[in-house]
């Protein structure tokens, strides 16, 4: 099971990409920008204002990422503490999943 305190800080992603493994998971973690999605969300140059994410990205191992073949899951969370929660969460759900299926 992953804890929350393993996934590091939310400063931490500001530079670095986390991965991991538990169980038969592999796991990476990394900070994204992405468009805010409403209309009124453009600045005055109309330019999109871009908003950071977590990127949650899973694999059935035993092979790093850019040796695996199989399909990766990938699911993008708010970047605050709240997100980082949900994201350990929906980790540990794909690897009982994993386990599962």
């Amino acid at each position: 099971m992953i804890r929350r305190e393993q996934l590091y800080v939310l400063d931490y992603y500001k530079k670095n990409t986390f991965m991991g493994s538990d169980g038969i998971m592999n796991y990476r973690v990394h900070r994204v920008e992405e468009e805010k999605e409403r209309e009124e969300a453009k600045d005055g140059d109309g330019e999109p204002e871009m908003v950071s994410k977590l990127e949650g990205i899973c694999w059935k191992g035993p092979y790093i990422f850019d040796k695996t073949k199989e399909e990766k899951q990938y699911k993008r969370f708010p970047y605050t503490e709240e997100g980082i929660q949900e994201l350990t969460a929906w980790l540990n759900q794909k690897r009982e999943e994993m386990e599962q299926g």
